[in-house]
């Protein structure tokens, strides 16, 4: 009786491809998108598309190749604190590996209605929350950039566009779910925020960063990436999961 191969030739192409992908987001301006004055980073995405098309294995292998590169990068930043922190695999690596693990059992898990309710509602009270502890933030840039008045920093104004924020998210969402179904969208915002959260909760854990400091930066550029993540995986999704899913 033949021994059947742990991977399939497809599957080790598979992720090889999307490790490199990585590398190439890593290395160059692609890998960020730039919308002052956060930046988002996209590098988790490929290792979030390994686990919903290829399984949990799969995308712990991208997942690695992820962490593992980010542990190169530390090595030759100008940044001290960088290579100190991505210098430790717990908290450049083991998190990068549950991305895609995470995304995987979530894709299997959320079926039906209920799961598009979940992902419209939490899509628009994420997107809603960043808006408004952005906007001071906002309004700081561009009375930097243009020297006009604090406009945007009143309390009721920052509660309109939070709201308002919330129903185009909540709307835009659903929408991309008609289109791409909830599954790959959940699973992309929950490996997302896997990221987010256990990166800066060893961060601040191994004592580099203070919790609020942390909790900041998680809401400023972790939600924003949740969201991206969401879009950008339904699109890839609905483009070639009929040419690699199992």
């Amino acid at each position: 009786m033949r021994n059947r191969a742990l991977f399939s030739t497809r599957q080790i192409a598979f992720a090889g491809v999307l490790g490199a992908v990585t590398v190439v987001l890593g290395s160059t301006p692609m890998g960020f998108i730039q919308i002052p004055p956060i930046s988002i980073t996209i590098m988790h995405i490929p290792t979030i598309i390994a686990g919903v098309l290829q399984g949990p294995i799969i995308g712990g292998i991208v997942g690695a190749m992820f962490g593992g590169f980010s542990m190169y990068q530390a090595q030759t930043s100008v940044n001290p604190l960088d290579k100190l922190i991505f210098s430790n695999p717990l908290i450049a690596v083991v998190p990068r590996i549950l991305i895609g693990v995470v995304a995987y059992y979530v894709f299997k898990l959320v079926r039906g209605k209920t799961g598009r309710s979940v992902l419209v509602v939490v899509s628009g009270i994420l997107v809603g929350y960043t808006g408004y502890t952005m906007v001071p933030a906002l309004t700081t840039y561009l009375v930097e950039m243009s020297g006009t008045g604090n406009v945007l920093g009143s309390g009721p104004l920052r509660i309109v566009i939070a709201f308002l924020l919330a129903v185009v998210a909540g709307f835009v969402v659903y929408r991309i779910e008609e289109r791409f179904g909830h599954g790959p969208a959940l699973a992309a915002a929950a490996g997302s925020l896997t990221n987010t959260v256990l990166v800066l909760g060893l961060i601040v854990a191994f004592g580099f960063l203070p919790g609020q400091v942390a909790l900041t930066v998680g809401v400023v550029n972790g939600i924003p990436e949740a969201v991206v993540a969401i879009v950008l995986t339904g699109l890839v999704y609905r483009a070639v999961a009929r040419f690699v899913e199992g």
